[in-house]
């Protein structure tokens, strides 16, 4: 679903020097894997997915070799010391100049998918050796590079900042939220995070707060405000959670076309929705009320059942005798209708209304 997906910062406004754009990357991470042992480069290719290869796992490489997944581990963690080592004599450091630069302005953490989207922009000619240009920056040792896990996004970071660290950030996060209970606006949330930090052993700056939080796939970031994924009106399952979410996030009463289409438009999941099944669950379910035709509003937002005529008596039970323009009014507040339809329901001899001697109506 689009909500899941965590946010994705678009880094390529960030522009690094032209000198760092010549050094050319991919010719020198090929020459220096060449002076690898064959079992090194071919772990290295494997892992990184290199020349177009796909990423081998850990534990297929090891049945291939009829070796361990952590001796694997140890040959990649030693291939990857030995290429570091070479990198320094080659002229690649101009690119790792710009990308401490780049990290350093993001908070120290990008996604491995800001990372792609900011190389590919950068070096056009070469999008299809992404890989290889991935593998160029962390032969640079003060960036880390973090594979999927199980709640976070694949990403890069400064060394100094640990894992530990942006762990217990995001899980400070998710406790606050939970506390607030609701939507809340990323700076607020930025600021309640920074303040426990102060409490604790974390000392990041605002910047590497944010950056940390859009790893983790518990949190949404959707119109500069945090939730909670786990909120079925953030990210919903059923029918009519989807129903809600629509409404909600429109803040005004929809025609149930625009429902249909406002779902659709979402792609809250691979579901398919059909026009029949949300005007059954519209009609069927209490929590929605037809104000007008065709027009579905939240009971929540303290529309009432029932027809003009209903509305009218509710209106006036609980606000007295009123004049035709203000009764008008507080009718529209609760449904769709034209203030001739209003009108000729109050002077329907089949409804409770009269006019007093004010002129005001009221009920009989």
């Amino acid at each position: 679903m689009s909500l899941a997906s965590v946010k994705v910062r678009n880094l390529s406004n960030f522009q690094i020097a032209e000198l760092a754009t010549q050094c050319k990357p991919v010719e020198i991470v090929n020459d220096l894997i060449s002076l690898l042992t064959d079992k090194e480069a071919d772990v290295i290719v494997s892992r990184y997915g290199l020349r177009g290869s796909q990423i081998k796992t850990l534990a297929a490489l090891g049945q291939e070799y009829g070796i361990t997944r952590e001796r694997v581990r140890q040959i990649q963690a030693y291939a990857l010391k030995k290429l570091q080592r070479n990198a320094v004599q080659t002229n690649i450091a101009q690119l790792h100049v710009e990308i401490m630069k780049l990290m350093m302005h993001y908070g120290g953490v990008v996604t491995e998918v800001e990372l792609e989207n900011f190389l590919k922009s950068q070096y056009p000619e070469l999008k299809d050796s992404v890989q290889e240009l991935k593998l160029a920056v962390i032969f640079d040792d003060r960036i880390i590079q973090e594979h999927n896990k199980v709640n976070f996004q694949p990403h890069f970071r400064l060394a100094s900042i640990k894992i530990a660290q942006v762990k217990k950030t995001c899980e400070l996060a998710i406790k606050l939220l939970k506390k607030f209970n609701s939507q809340t606006d990323n700076d607020l949330l930025y600021q309640e995070v920074k303040k426990y930090t102060k409490e604790n052993y974390l000392h990041f700056s605002p910047g590497t707060i944010e950056a940390s939080l859009l790893l983790d796939r518990r949190l949404v970031n959707k119109s500069e405000k945090y939730s909670l994924l786990s909120w079925r009106h953030i990210n919903p399952k059923t029918l009519y959670d989807k129903i809600v979410y629509v409404l909600t996030d429109s803040k005004q009463p929809l025609h149930f076309l625009d429902i249909v289409n406002n779902i659709e438009d979402n792609s809250f999941d691979a579901k398919k929705v059909s026009l029949q099944a949300v005007h059954n669950e519209l009609i069927s379910n209490p929590a929605f009320v037809l104000i007008g035709r065709g027009i579905y509003a939240l009971k929540a937002w303290g529309y009432k059942d029932g027809t003009v005529s209903d509305v009218l008596e509710s209106v006036l039970a609980k606000m007295g005798p009123l004049n035709l323009k203000d009764l008008t009014s507080e009718v529209l507040k609760l449904r769709k209708v034209k203030p001739i339809t209003i009108q000729i329901n109050l002077s329907s001899k089949k409804h409770k209304f009269r006019k007093n001697k004010e002129g005001l109506y009221e009920l009989v």
